[in-house]
């Protein structure tokens, strides 16, 4: 057991991560102690002790004044595979996070899905790929979107007209998707950004969702 993580240290870090990693910047006192039920003097100690094993680095004196160690490196969950092609079971939560340079993601609530299948072959999106999303539940006509339907997620170029939603492939060998009344459909956001390392040039990584943390 690593005695420098104590519970109370990896509750905190936890919520560090997560609300840094949705909001772009430091909770406040007040929301981490709301957050994992501590007094805030405790929170206060806990923190010194996490700046103490090299987790995070404090700014006295600044509101919100805290710094993940390695934080030019944003963490995004990566929740599973969606199907570049009939629609694939999702996972709800995600067990691994992709590192990527925060400079490259300039959006709130970011979310990852690696790429399964070659429906959108012709959109330069292959099995394997990682797609950075942005969460979201509207769009626009040719926006290529992940969407869930009828209990899974698949991604497609989105298209409405005459009252009717379809999503479209791009790749012939696939056909168009017709979402009906009947449908259970949901938008769950834009593609923004497609990874693909084929020269090991790329910084990015990806992790479990507790590698910094011990168990």
């Amino acid at each position: 057991m690593n005695k420098q993580w104590t519970d109370n240290r990896r509750k905190v870090a936890r919520f560090l991560q997560q609300y840094i990693d949705v909001n772009g910047r430091a909770p406040s006192m007040d929301e981490i102690a709301k957050a994992t039920g501590l007094w805030k003097r405790s929170v206060e100690i806990v923190l010194k002790g996490l700046e103490k094993i090299g987790f995070i680095e404090i700014t006295p004196g600044i509101s919100r004044g805290i710094r993940l160690v390695g934080g030019d490196m944003r963490r995004i969950p990566l929740v599973g595979d969606v199907k570049a092609g009939p629609p694939a079971w999702g996972q709800e939560e995600a067990v691994e996070y992709l590192r990527v340079d925060r400079n490259i993601v300039p959006f709130e609530n970011p979310m990852a899905l690696r790429v399964d299948g070659y429906s959108m072959r012709d959109a330069g999106m292959l099995p394997g790929d990682i797609v950075l999303v942005k969460q979201q539940q509207t769009a626009n006509n040719g926006e290529t979107v992940v969407a869930y339907l009828n209990g899974g997620l698949t991604v497609k170029q989105f298209e409405y007209r005459n009252r009717l939603i379809r999503l479209l492939p791009a790749n012939p060998a696939y056909k168009p998707i017709e979402v009906t009344a009947e449908d259970e459909f949901q938008i769950v956001g834009r593609v923004m950004l497609l990874l693909r390392d084929v020269g090991d040039c790329f910084n990015f990584e990806i992790e479990s969702a507790d590698s910094q943390i011990p168990n």
